[in-house]
């Protein structure tokens, strides 16, 4: 078994990434593992340097060292190939899709528990012939991933403020755009939608769970659309959102569309946000599936 390190420089703040080296070195070096350190130069590179290693037939573990979006890249290089196993160090801006595996940050940045850790099978969302290893939302949320680096330039302001900059930033513009969204061929909502998510795992945006009841081995993808309640409600269904606890709430539920299902498809007449484990993008549809089990991920031990 090769183990490779892959390092995002620019994932987070603070180059963090970069700091894990020696470390990863000394590690390697104790344990008398096989190990290759890439530091990244662009998304190409990462999907590159995993379908080069897929190729080969050995086995290998690969690590992204950032936050969901280096992960998503690590998974779209290596999904097909059998002999690759992945795992995260998450040490970026979004570091949501372990909160679906129910282990603790900290428990990822230990080496020697990644190292040894044990690897299952996870499922994965294909759309429009991209992978999603945990959430894609639409909508004001995802206006709100799109609009946060702006904010994150300014100094002293830290992801999660930069976050809620973003959210008061997208509050006072017009929200709601028309959109149909199909689950399993059947309508489950149309007309003006404050936000619309699709998920594997079960939160984005740093902490904010979209679809609280998703599993990331159940076969199924959670969607959620959203059709936009009053302004002044906002703030006490922002505080659901940050618990994961809105399908609990009757007030919250009569705005929310929640179902688990094997395939969505989401249109709309003009382009909306959409953001792919914090990558974002515009589009006017998208057909999402399930693909279970589709990888090998590393939970550490």
């Amino acid at each position: 078994m090769r183990y490779v390190f892959i390092l995002n420089p620019v994932a987070g703040k603070d180059s963090r990434a970069l700091k894990m080296e020696s470390r990863l070195k000394q590690s390697a070096e104790k344990l008398g593992i096989d190990r290759e350190i890439i530091i990244s130069k662009s998304t190409e590179n990462i999907i590159s340097a995993c379908k080069s290693r897929g190729e080969t037939g050995e086995n290998h573990r690969i690590y992204a060292l950032g936050g969901d979006g280096t992960l998503n890249r690590v998974v779209n290089g290596s999904y097909g190939y059998g002999n690759i196993e992945i795992g995260v160090f998450p040490v970026g801006t979004g570091n949501d899709f372990i909160k679906a595996t129910g282990i603790s940050a900290e428990n990822y940045m230990d080496i020697e528990k990644q190292i040894n850790g044990k690897a299952a099978p996870i499922d994965l969302i294909k759309y429009n012939g991209e992978i999603c290893v945990n959430i894609c939302n639409m909508g004001f949320d995802a206006n709100t991933a799109m609009d946060m680096p702006k904010f994150r330039k300014l100094p002293f302001v830290s992801n999660h403020l930069a976050y809620y900059l973003s959210l008061l930033y997208n509050f006072l513009k017009k929200w709601g755009r028309y959109m149909e969204v199909y689950a399993d061929g059947e309508l489950l909502y149309k007309g003006d939608t404050m936000m619309c998510a699709v998920g594997n795992g079960i939160s984005c945006g740093g902490g904010f769970y979209v679809t609280p009841a998703a599993k990331i081995d159940d076969g199924f993808i959670d969607v959620s659309a959203v059709s936009p309640p009053e302004k002044k409600k906002v703030f006490k269904f922002v505080g659901y959102y940050k618990e994961g606890t809105q399908l609990e709430h009757e007030d919250a539920m009569q705005y929310i569309h929640y179902k688990k299902c094997k395939k969505v498809y989401v249109k709309a007449p003009k382009p909306f946000a959409m953001v792919n484990d914090g990558d974002g993008k515009y589009i006017t549809e998208a057909c999402y599936e399930i693909l279970p089990s589709a990888i090998k991920f590393i939970f550490p031990q």
